[in-house]
């Protein structure tokens, strides 16, 4: 029993022991993990502080760095700048440019207007004609030297492109100069108005001679005109402001010559030819007609080579023209209708262009045959577009006149005694043989020498009359 306690006390003594050792072990081991998390802490702590000076390091390499930069920035930038504003934008002109042969480098653009602006004075704008002086103010047209814009110009060559093209422009001028020259400038309409203006006082129509024949021939004398030629007048001025030449510049006159000359309507001092025909058996309304359609036609001056159209100077042969309604033959039948009676004008002036010489250019018979002239010598007019046209081949004017007396109406041509000529109308005319009653014609005239041998025959027309239809 003793022995067994004592085991149980050495066991439980033991156990103690055994405890406590363990326990001596763990506290130790404690102690151990608590020295080894220490140095963990201060190695971290150590590679904090470690890193922290690597990244102030490289921070501080950094910050030299931009430092670095900007101190190289700042220093170009100023030295650009005191170079832009020493030579490049010093407010002068730069080197190597001259203007009307005048250097302006190294001055002031306004300094350089001002000594230009002496040099260069607009004058008023002086034209002469005939020794008397037209004279225009410069303000009136705007007109200056244009010395504002080439400073201007000059000034900005090194200034207003980009910063690149300015100074490209400005090394270029090292080896290069610019040359500017200065205009005169002026508003163009103005200027056209004011030549206009003066060209009112001095322009002059021309005026043809006139011939009158009433029992006996009168004449009246021509006179030439003038004309400015204002494109021309304005081309010598722009010639003489572009050489920069104060003189005063001649007006460009044109002269106008008359169409009629004194010497054409005194050429004319014989009667061609004439021929009468007679209306006593025509109404009131027809010889209406016939005299009205006379003296639209006559006192015609016809020059070399112009033409004689009946239509022309008839017009519309209706009642809005004051015609009136009168027998005409219209398809063959006679009927009424305005300007009934026009055709024995036309026919009376036809037969007087026969035999005076005239070029007989457009004729065309009437469908029936007439009372007032004989066969193949008749000229039919219409609205239609039939015509009686004559031209003039003379070397000198031909006169036209007509006069009724006692229902009686005579053309006469006047012309030059040199241009008369000995004529004859012969007319060929046979029945046709198909047609009862129909009529064939061919018209000629027959030029004669002054033994009254003939040296010439001429076709002029030919056709049918046909009866008229009731």
């Amino acid at each position: 029993m003793a022995e067994k306690n004592k085991n149980e006390i050495k066991n439980t003594t033991e156990k103690k022991s055994l405890k406590a050792t363990n326990e001596k072990k763990k506290l130790e081991e404690r102690k151990k993990a608590l020295k080894s998390s220490d140095d963990i802490a201060k190695n971290i702590n150590k590679r904090k502080k470690k890193r922290t000076t690597r990244k102030k390091k490289k921070q501080k390499k950094k910050e030299k760095i931009v430092f670095s930069i900007i101190a190289i920035f700042v220093v170009v930038t100023v030295a650009i700048m005191a170079f832009n504003f020493t030579y490049v934008y010093n407010g002068r002109i730069a080197r190597n440019i001259y203007i009307e042969g005048m250097s302006v480098s190294g001055m002031k653009p306004d300094d350089v207007k001002e000594e230009l602006n002496k040099k260069y004075k607009v004058d008023n704008i002086k034209f002469e004609y005939n020794d008397k002086e037209y004279v225009i103010k410069p303000e009136t047209v705007g007109l200056k030297y244009n010395i504002d814009q080439i400073v201007d110009e000059a000034y900005g060559y090194t200034r207003e492109g980009s910063y690149y093209k300015d100074l490209y422009n400005y090394f270029s001028l090292k080896n290069k100069s610019l040359k500017k020259n200065i205009e005169v400038v002026y508003d163009s309409d103005k200027m056209k108005k004011e030549i206009e203006k003066i060209a009112k006082t001095l322009d002059k129509d021309p005026k043809d001679a006139t011939i009158k024949i009433d029992g006996s021939i009168k004449t009246t004398k021509s006179s030439d005109g003038v004309k400015l030629n204002i494109s021309k007048t304005l081309s010598n001025l722009t010639s003489s402001i572009d050489n920069k030449k104060k003189e005063t510049i001649p007006l460009v006159m044109e002269k106008k010559e008359a169409k009629i000359k004194t010497k054409d309507v005194e050429s004319v001092n014989t009667k061609l030819a004439d021929y009468t025909t007679s209306f006593e058996k025509s109404d009131s309304q027809r010889s209406h007609n016939v005299e009205k359609s006379a003296k639209i036609t006559s006192d015609i001056l016809l020059m070399p080579g112009e033409v004689f159209s009946y239509n022309a100077h008839t017009g519309k042969t209706n009642s809005k023209n004051g015609y009136q309604e009168a027998p005409i033959i219209i398809n063959g039948k006679l009927e009424k209708s305005a300007g009934g009676g026009v055709c024995q004008t036309s026919s009376t002036i036809f037969n007087t262009a026969l035999l005076s010489g005239m070029d007989i250019v457009s004729v065309t018979n009437h469908s029936a045959s007439l009372t007032y002239v004989p066969l193949g010598r008749d000229a039919t007019v219409n609205d239609s577009g039939l015509d009686f046209k004559f031209k003039n081949t003379f070397d000198h004017p031909v006169y036209i006149k007509n006069t009724v007396n006692n229902k009686r109406l005579t053309c006469t041509i006047y012309g030059n005694s040199s241009d008369k000529k000995n004529i004859d109308i012969n007319v060929e005319n046979t029945a046709k043989k198909d047609e009862e009653g129909a009529i064939e014609f061919k018209t000629y005239r027959i030029y004669k020498d002054s033994s009254g041998k003939q040296t010439k025959k001429e076709y002029i027309s030919g056709g049918v009359y046909r009866k008229i239809k009731h």
